[in-house]
């Protein structure tokens, strides 16, 4: 392999303490200006591959051969202080949630500042190099912004800080680590448009890492497709897109949900043109019935008097940008916001605003999966601890009925029975997620809300709980289904409802509003999605652009 690129990695293989092989034989080469994406799911090696670009090994494992050269130098050959110099300078990355990256307690400016501190920089080419930074990634560079602590902006400009401290050095090498996982379309829209606009002008060589492959078909040129730690296809995005050589590429490809084409003609259908459902009868009273509901935070009303209502085997999907009041919405009807005022009822009878004043009952009835499992789950408690408190709770007490229960509840979230054993810092973010969804299942709820459950999951993964919850649905079970992914909106829900600014500004059948949107906004956020139905035009020295480079968090 040619020696002429800023990234060659050649026979790379990784071991953990216990000599088991995680990475195996990989050998990637990105050109200057170039973006390589690294594809596969939860456990395939691929962040792990990112990593060891800056020279990292994650706990419990470690770099047993190969070689990296970044711009000719093998990094594995540099001691821990040549490192930490190459690292922010030479190789930089872009992290997947920069909430966890940057310090609560240091304001924007000062954090930005210490990277080139870090580095040897001079005070006076700090602030500039700060300022031409925020600049770059269209955010203010006046010294009130620079005075915002982490917490007083929201997720898209955060990562928009992110993405400009990793370009700050001009670097040879830039990772970048799923940068829009948990975005919504619009501002992940203006995220990939900004990556685009930054690769363009750029040298440096980029490993984009991410299970979207809806995104890897905006931004990159080159794909590597990882299974079990080794790369099992490379090649040109438009060639592993249209014409895979390997079965697990296909496979991939064949999980992602779809939109429909965007000159789909509509035809008015009984049902969702892509979800089986039960058909609710006029007689038939709703699971749950919502009625000019308004919820607030103190004195300011963040849902404004919306009305919907989700039937027996009926999955309802609220999609909406950040700030929306999406999750807001879900929170008070799962009782964790109390600050409203309306009527709702649950199987008919009145659900109380508030967890403390519902009943056993209902608490069991109505269960939620939140978005991020690690907040929900006892990093104390087994998989096993986890869910069998939960089958406790609904009235299993013999030590049998709970163990085959547990059993029957992972196979059916796709998680192996060695996972029984195991705690959440143990479990990837994706099955992490899958046993958070085990355990609500574990009440035998007849209402789940779901908020965000899939944006950490990776397509294949999603596409298993996504069958899983069709044949929940047909078992009768209700679905309030939070999401921005628009084309997984298409594989599950029979209702839609969108919205902004806290009212919902279009509902109705799914097939109708993702074919034929009514509201501006709904065509917005259609606009905004990246799809699989259409090659970017992406070449070697010009990467996939979208609309959208205006700044819209």
């Amino acid at each position: 392999m040619a020696n002429s690129a800023p990234l060659v990695v050649q026979s790379l293989a990784m071991h953990d303490v216990k000599g088991r092989e995680v990475v195996g034989d990989v050998s990637i080469e990105v050109k200057s200006g170039e973006v390589l994406a690294l594809i596969g799911e939860s456990g395939s090696g691929k962040t792990s591959v990112a990593l060891s670009i800056l020279g990292f090994a994650r706990p419990g494992m470690y770099i047993s051969s190969g070689r990296i050269l970044i711009d000719g130098q093998d990094i594995l050959k540099f001691s821990a202080p040549e490192l930490r110099n190459y690292r922010g300078r030479v190789v930089s990355l872009v992290p997947q949630n920069p909430t966890s990256s940057f310090s609560p307690r240091m304001r924007i400016g000062k954090q930005m500042a210490e990277l080139l501190v870090a580095h040897g920089y001079g005070a006076d080419e700090i602030q500039a190099l700060v300022k031409d930074a925020l600049r770059r990634v269209d955010l203010p560079s006046d010294e009130s912004f620079l005075r915002k602590y982490p917490f007083e902006l929201s997720g898209g400009q955060l990562q928009r800080v992110a993405i400009g401290m990793a370009f700050i050095s001009n670097p040879k090498v830039i990772v970048m680590d799923e940068p829009t996982t948990g975005l919504d379309v619009s501002t992940q829209q203006t995220i990939l448009s900004l990556i685009s606009r930054l690769v363009l002008n750029s040298k440096s060589s980029f490993v984009y890492v991410t299970h979207d492959l809806a995104v890897v078909n905006v931004v990159a040129h080159r794909v590597a497709v990882m299974h079990a730690g080794r790369i099992v296809e490379l090649g040109e995005r438009k060639q592993v897109f249209t014409a895979p050589r390997h079965e697990y590429t296909r496979m991939l490809l064949a999980s992602m949900p779809m939109l429909p084409p965007m000159d789909e003609p509509l035809i008015e259908r009984p049902e969702s043109f892509v979800a089986e459902g039960s058909k609710r009868s006029v007689s038939e009273a709703p699971v749950l019935d919502v009625q000019d509901l308004k919820i607030f935070h103190g004195r300011f009303e963040a849902v404004h008097g919306i009305s919907f209502s989700i039937a027996k085997g009926e999955c309802v999907a609220l999609v909406g940008g950040s700030g929306s009041g999406k999750t807001t919405t879900g929170r008070c009807i799962a009782g964790l916001n109390s600050s409203a005022s309306g009527r709702m009822t649950f199987e008919g009878r009145e659900l109380a605003f508030g967890i403390e004043r519902r009943s056993r009952k209902d608490l069991a009835a109505l269960q939620t999966v939140f978005q991020n499992p690690d907040r929900s789950l006892n990093p104390r408690e087994s998989v096993a601890q986890a869910i069998g408190r939960v089958l406790r709770l609904s009235g299993a007490t013999s030590t049998d009925q709970i163990s085959a229960e547990t059993c029957r509840l992972l196979d059916k979230v796709r998680l192996p029975r060695r996972a029984l054993k195991l705690y959440p810092s143990d479990l990837s973010g994706g099955e992490r997620q899958r046993v958070a969804i085990a355990r609500a299942l574990a009440m035998k709820p007849r209402l789940l809300v779901c908020d965000e459950i899939t944006s950490a999951l990776d397509v294949s993964v999603q596409s298993a709980i996504v069958d899983l919850l069709r044949k929940l649905k047909e078992e009768g079970l209700a679905m309030l289904f939070i999401t921005h992914n628009l084309p997984l909106v298409s594989e599950i829900a029979q209702t839609v409802l969108i919205m902004k600014d806290g009212n919902i500004v279009e509902s109705g059948n799914t097939h109708r509003v993702l074919c034929a949107p009514q509201d501006a906004y709904s065509s917005m956020l259609l606009a905004a999605a990246p799809r699989m139905d259409r090659m970017e035009p992406c070449s070697k020295d010009m990467p996939a652009m979208i609309a959208g480079d205006t700044y819209r968090d």
